[in-house]
């Protein structure tokens, strides 16, 4: 079967002189085990002479080639090719773990399996999208939208800030939030996580550094503006009004908040924990505090490969699935005299590209600020500043603050020459 659909393929290619076949979807010589000079032939002529050779061409090379009609459609093919190819890789690579299982280096198999299984991948049928002729469903999420823009959106926690942004994209929103350390982002990122709780969503937050208690006292002061002294003090104070807020806690929201810790996974996740973490609670949105507490599930060692892996992974499992991915960064400590723009980003300027949206903070005594440096579907270069009170959990907008000349860099300009690079898990 193996051979014979390999056979196939090359027969069909020749026959209808298909050099779309090849280059359309991306097939390379790994398809090809028991043809591999034959494919590698023709796609060399593709590439010297613009088509596929003729059967009468390719029969001088090799003569002893089985030449046969062929009578299944493209997409059988490939979604055969596919399977054929994926069957002999993945029974490679579980015969390694074995060895490797074996030879007990149970983690090295692991790290061997997160690295390779998403390179087992479905055929992707080609197909365009026609502009001029696909426009009823254009028109009616249009529509859609105007009269249920919270279908689409989830609310940030900062109106000023849904004002310019509309809120977190519920399809396509990878947002990176970024400061140096001590200027609360944190604070931020669970002050939003929180905004989504009230609006009824299942979210999840992964904790890279605090206990799962920690965090619930800090959601507790934002939800409830109770100290957050008093509560992690023990300040008997605070005991009846605790009590209260606590009782109403589990009947309150329709949503939910999961927390993820180190802990709970025998160390820090990768972005395979995240996936697990989204699939088994079913999450709307996921918060990850923060890049580098994440682990590289391809255990690069350098610094910015590392960081830039984790956000190529983010941004793959955000496509596959579908939910908003909000993630704090930490800045840099490049002078921002000329303002903060995406190079002030630590590490790796891949979590720049594949951010939707990039927010950041800066804290000056009471006064947070917040600097708006790239939104993909509206303006960018926005300040919007607030009187902060985190101990009480309140943050008070100042008016006026914002304006559409911030500060200087602050805008995002897009690479034209990135690419993404999406894996299909």
């Amino acid at each position: 079967m193996i051979k014979l659909i390999q056979n196939q393929v090359i027969n069909s290619i020749l026959a209808n002189r298909d050099s779309l076949f090849i280059i359309g979807n991306n097939l390379t010589e790994d398809f090809f085990s028991d043809y591999t000079e034959e494919f590698n032939y023709i796609k060399n002529h593709i590439d010297l002479y613009g088509h596929t050779p003729d059967i009468e061409t390719f029969l001088v090379k090799f003569p002893d080639f089985d030449v046969f009609d062929v009578k299944e459609s493209s997409t059988y093919l490939l979604d055969a090719l596919y399977e054929d190819r994926n069957k002999r890789f993945l029974a490679k690579a579980f015969n390694h773990i074995k060895d490797l299982l074996n030879s007990g280096k149970t983690d090295e198999a692991m790290t061997f399996y997160t690295s390779t299984s998403s390179l087992a991948v479905e055929a992707k049928h080609l197909e365009s999208f026609d502009y001029t002729q696909n426009i009823k469903e254009r028109y009616n999420t249009y529509i859609e939208k105007c009269d249920n823009f919270d279908k689409f959106y989830i609310k940030t926690g900062f109106k000023e800030l849904d004002d310019i942004i509309g809120g977190w994209d519920r399809n396509e929103e990878l947002a990176t939030i970024a400061a140096r350390s001590g200027q609360s982002k944190t604070w931020v990122l669970l002050k939003m996580a929180t905004a989504a709780l009230e609006q009824g969503f299942r979210v999840g937050l992964y904790s890279g550094e605090m206990s799962a208690t920690k965090v619930s006292y800090r959601l507790d002061t934002i939800l409830s503006h109770i100290s957050n002294y008093g509560l992690m003090k023990g300040d008997r104070q605070y005991q009846n009004q605790y009590k209260s807020y606590l009782d109403s806690l589990s009947t309150k929201y329709k949503g939910c908040l999961k927390i993820l810790t180190p802990t709970m996974i025998s160390g820090p996740a990768g972005v395979t924990a995240l996936r697990a973490f989204i699939e088994k609670e079913k999450l709307d949105i996921l918060f990850v505090d923060q890049h580098s507490l994440l682990e590289d599930d391809r255990k690069a060692r350098n610094p910015v490969e590392r960081a830039s892996n984790i956000s190529r992974d983010l941004k793959n499992l955000q496509v596959m699935k579908k939910i908003p991915i909000i993630a704090v960064s930490q800045q840099n400590r490049s002078s921002t005299e000329n303002g903060v723009g995406t190079e002030h980003i630590a590490q790796s300027d891949r979590i720049a590209q594949d951010s939707t949206i990039i927010l950041f903070f800066e804290k000056e005594e009471n006064i947070l600020t917040m600097h708006l440096v790239k939104s993909r579907d509206s303006e960018n270069g926005k300040d919007i500043k607030y009187n902060i009170d985190l101990n009480k959990g309140t943050w008070t907008y100042i008016p006026d603050s914002d304006s559409n000349s911030t500060q200087q860099n602050s805008s995002y300009k897009e690479d034209d020459d990135y690419e993404e690079d999406i894996i299909v898990w």
